[in-house]
């Protein structure tokens, strides 16, 4: 009975484990071969049987309608991500200084008007924060792209993912990051990065793990959805344009109807409008021939009487 009560509180799906043990030991997370998930992903996805510089190919190669791979578009949005932080970041903290600046510096400027002071309040604000917002914009989005893009990379050639290729992303960011210091300030930098490094891909792995999926799943189901997305987009633009009337199209069908629409139905019509002009045309020809003749016969018939009325004389 003890037993069984322990069991009941504190297995998964128990009254105490459901609210304070959620990592109860359990195998229900651990992705198995026969499930659905990795099944879909070995039917579309080669995975393993290809090289590392194979895959890499893939990665930087664009498929037939355009579109980049799951693995460079998630480059492309940290790069974005980054850029967008850093500029909101350095263009708010730049204003802020610059407003402050302002009111330290004109405390006994005498401006004409107060139009005129709010003027150039807003003309240094929006200069400090343009500059702000570029000066930390390019440089978080470049730090973004080298880190994701060093941690995809290695990633995607080594075929898995680990805490390797974060720990590299971080060394190397940070090394480039304080390369204008120095070999001092690159190996300084390099360690400081390796640091947090690891630290993020450990948090990013533990957050994996504990939802029981990896990488590569994230980012194949990141794919699928990119592609239903996107063929979602077709289907509904297919529908729209379907169901809108063109006013040139209607006045066309109401003139000479739908038939003519198919491509047979539009040959035919050619081919039987090519052959009554073709009928006729022969038809003028036969006519002009037979009034010849005609013309022909009278003036024979003429030379004949003609000839016969004088040999009478």
């Amino acid at each position: 009975m003890l037993r069984r009560a322990v069991y009941r509180f504190c297995v998964p799906g128990g009254f105490v484990s459901a609210g304070l043990l959620p990592f109860t030991l359990n195998d229900h997370d651990q992705v198995k071969i026969d499930t659905k998930t990795v099944q879909s992903m070995y039917e579309e996805a080669p995975g393993d049987k290809q090289t590392g510089v194979e895959r890499l190919q893939m990665m930087f190669t664009i498929d037939e309608f355009g579109r980049v791979s799951s693995e460079l578009n998630s480059i492309y949005q940290a790069g974005f991500l980054g850029f967008l932080f850093g500029a909101c970041y350095g263009g708010f903290v730049n204003s802020r200084v610059a407003y402050m600046n302002f009111l330290e510096r004109n405390q006994a400027t005498a401006f004409q008007s107060s139009f005129e002071a709010k003027k150039k309040l807003q003309d240094q604000v929006t200069l400090n924060f343009a500059k702000g917002a570029f000066r930390w914009g390019w440089r978080l989005a470049l730090f973004t792209t080298s880190y994701v893009g060093i941690q995809t990379v290695v990633s995607v050639y080594r075929g898995k993912s680990s805490l390797y290729e974060y720990l590299a992303a971080g060394g190397v960011t940070g090394a480039m990051y304080k390369f204008s210091m120095g070999l001092r300030g690159m190996a300084s930098g390099g360690l400081v990065g390796l640091a947090l490094g690891g630290l993020a891909g450990g948090l990013s792995l533990g957050i994996m793990r504990a939802t029981g999926t990896t990488m590569e799943e994230v980012r194949f189901w990141q794919y699928k959805w990119h592609t239903n997305r996107e063929q979602a987009i077709r289907d509904s633009m297919k529908k729209q344009t379907d169901a809108e009337e063109e006013p040139l199209l209607t006045h066309h069908h109401n003139k000479f109807g739908t038939a003519n629409l198919d491509l047979d139905a539009i040959e035919a019509e050619k081919r039987k409008i090519q052959l009554a002009v073709e009928r006729e045309t022969l038809m003028k020809k036969l006519e002009q021939e037979e009034q010849a003749e005609a013309a022909a016969a009278a003036a024979a018939a003429a030379a004949a009487a003609a000839t016969a009325s004088a040999a009478k004389k």
